[in-house]
């Protein structure tokens, strides 16, 4: 995988420059190749033009030499008995003055209607009767023009011979005919050893598709295949075609004029596009050496171009180490110029904004243990307003217990009372019983003044300490605003260091990472300190509610220590009464029934006293559970805060790798 940007560039260029010069190649190859067969094609119809024409001529020369001998003297006025001799000799030289002029004809010869017939070469004519040959018989019917027969094999040279024959008439009337016998070897073979260009090679083939010139087939009808076949459709064309060897071949033909015959020039197609694939093998060649130039040419040029990048590289591998102190000194206009501007940009940028960090994680530091501080001191408060809180409950409740007491023993001197009313009888027993209890609540009534007494004192000092608490609760409801100050402070600086870091790219992801840690501990710590600043505030007004409750409780116990001191002074005055009794039993009745009065009474303020106290343990419970609340609320503000010095000291070791 290639990661180097000067691999990247080599490689596009080369691929382009590839793809430019293979298209390049295929397009001037196949133009080459279409030119190339426009070419063959002119150059062979040319050639079979050609060839085309010196057949005609060849055959023309003799046609017209035939033509002229059948209108000499000689031959229109011999008549074959009358002057026989002389007509004879005659006739002999001009036919041997004839075959002399072309040196192609094999045999000249003049036969009359008598079958008489003089042949020159000599020859043995006994029994040749020349009405019953085709040259004699096409010249008979075809009286105005010179007639051609079929080119066939000579049976003694194995030459191809063809008979020109012409109608020799006098008056209209025909006399006889003279013939022809030409031998084509001397036309085949110029045809047959003529170069026609491309490895090609030439055919003639006869109005019957006999092969007159053909490398393999002379001699042959080669009308049975079907590119040979194809050449009577037309005059002229092209046939393309695949032989018995798989072989793409083409073949060009034309037709010679009055004869019919057709000359052809066959060539294999990829010899016709050999020059198209050589000039693709040139330009191939040529490419490959322009390709090594080129990439020499591009490796070196942009390894100079790039060599300022490189240097760029090695100084922001210096700064992901941590080292900022160093500089670019590239001050060129270039892109490469540029980045190493922005690079000396960043790298002040980073310097300052860990600079700015350090500060803060030092403040940050020094708050938390401050924070961490205060926090154990409120936590050791609190503690010790729970354990006052849980001293006047249990109070409270032993206050409760004892009014339920004093509640049960005046509803029992209420029954004694009534039995002393229905039993006066009894009277003075019932007395003494009475003084016997008397004592005992004179003993219970000043145990409860007592007992109201210590817990007048401990409310007092119960509703000290809270209003103390609530003035801690105030102090630590301060020091949170601080926190949450610095926390959104501390949170703000931890963006800004995301953004920075953003922009220092690649190498800033590493600090972003440290400033995304600062920005979430922030973050946490403020949503703690907002909960720890909503349980303060709850808990100064529940300290508040508690102060007035407490207020209200010392009040009520005011009053019921009035109470107790009546009901005490009641007891005494019933200790008196029970003292002149013995001496005054007639008016037991009366004070007895001013007891049942006052017992009354005291039941009802017992009660009373009792649902007070049942209240305050009530509302002490609240408090103990308020104090509880506030003393893990404490906790976790000293545990947030131990955190946030923990995260503190190690942004400061991850500052401490930086240097600036």
């Amino acid at each position: 995988m290639l990661r180097s940007i000067k691999a990247k560039i080599i490689l596009t260029a080369i691929i382009l420059f590839i793809l430019g010069i293979a298209l390049m190649t295929w397009m001037t190859n196949e133009q080459a190749k279409k030119q190339s067969m426009v070419n063959a094609m002119d150059s062979s119809n040319a050639i079979i033009g050609e060839m085309s024409f010196g057949v005609f001529h060849f055959m023309d020369k003799y046609e017209k030499g035939l033509a002229l001998l059948a209108t000499t003297d000689a031959i229109t006025e011999f008549t074959g008995e009358k002057g026989k001799e002389v007509s004879v000799k005659e006739i002999e030289d001009r036919l041997q003055t004839f075959l002399s002029m072309y040196p192609s004809a094999d045999a000249v010869y003049y036969s009359l209607t008598s079958k008489y017939t003089v042949i020159k070469p000599d020859d043995d004519l006994t029994d040749y009767d020349p009405t019953t040959r085709n040259w004699y018989q096409l010249a008979q019917e075809n009286p105005d023009n010179v007639q051609w027969t079929e080119p066939y094999l000579d049976d003694t040279t194995n030459q191809f011979v063809i008979t020109a024959s012409k109608a020799i008439m006098i008056d209209g009337t025909f006399i006889g005919a003279l013939g022809l016998d030409i031998e084509l070897s001397a036309l085949t073979d110029e045809i047959a050893s003529r170069d026609i260009g491309y490895n090609g090679y030439p055919v003639l083939l006869d109005d019957q598709g006999l092969a007159i010139v053909h490398p393999s087939k002379t001699g042959t009808d080669v009308t049975n295949e079907a590119q040979f076949k194809k050449m009577y459709d037309s005059d002229s064309g092209v046939i393309e075609y695949t032989d018995d060897q798989g072989i793409d071949k083409r073949n060009i033909y034309t037709t010679i004029p009055e004869f019919n015959w057709k000359v052809g020039a066959i060539y294999e197609e990829h010899d016709l596009s050999a020059m198209a694939q050589s000039l693709r093998n040139s330009m191939l060649i040529i490419a490959l050496i322009t390709l090594i130039l080129t990439f020499v040419g591009l490796f070196i040029t942009i390894s100079r171009m790039l060599k300022p990048l490189e240097t760029v590289k090695g100084l922001m591998a210096e700064v992901s180490g941590g080292d900022l102190t160093v500089r670019s000194d590239n001050q060129s206009p270039d892109e490469i110029g540029e980045l190493s501007r922005d690079f000396n940009h960043m790298v002040q940028n980073m310097n300052d904004i860990i600079t700015v960090v350090h500060t803060s994680a030092d403040h940050v530091r020094s708050n938390s243990e401050s924070l961490s501080a205060v926090s154990e001191e409120t936590s050791a408060a609190s503690n010790e307003v729970a354990m006052a809180v849980g001293e006047i409950a249990q109070g409270a409740a032993k206050s409760a217990e004892d009014a339920e007491i004093v509640t049960e023993r005046i509803d029992l001197l209420g029954q004694e009372i009534n039995e002393i009313r229905e039993k006066t009888e009894v009277m003075l027993d019932i007395a003494t019983q009475t003084g016997i209890q008397n004592t005992n609540g004179q003993r219970q009534m000043h145990a409860l003044k007592t007992s109201f007494t210590t817990t007048g004192k401990t409310l007092e000092e119960m509703s000290t300490d809270i209003d103390s608490l609530g003035g801690k609760v105030q102090a630590i409801g301060s020091v949170m605003e601080t926190i949450m100050n610095i926390s959104k402070q501390t949170n703000l600086l931890a963006l800004n260091a995301s953004i920075e870091a953003a922009r220092a790219g690649e190498h800033g992801k590493g600090f972003a990472v440290v400033a995304e840690e600062v920005r979430t501990l922030a973050e946490q710590s403020a949503r703690a300190t907002d909960d720890v600043k909503v349980t303060i505030e709850e808990l100064q007004k529940e300290s508040h509610i508690v102060s007035e409750q407490m207020q209200q409780t010392i009040n009520t116990f005011r009053e019921q220590g009035v109470v107790v001191g009546d009901t005490e002074n009641t007891f005494e005055e019933l200790s008196s009464l029970m003292d002149t009794m013995q001496e005054s039993i007639h008016t037991v009745s009366n004070e007895i029934q001013l007891i049942a009065t006052h017992k009354d009474d005291v039941s009802i303020t017992v009660e009373t006293m009792s649902a007070t106290s049942q209240e305050t343990a009530a509302a002490c419970e609240e408090v103990s559970a308020s104090s509880e609340e506030q003393l893990r609320a404490i906790q976790s503000v000293t545990e947030a805060a131990e955190t946030l010095t923990e995260l503190s000291e190690k942004l400061s070791e991850v500052i401490a790798q930086f240097k600036m």
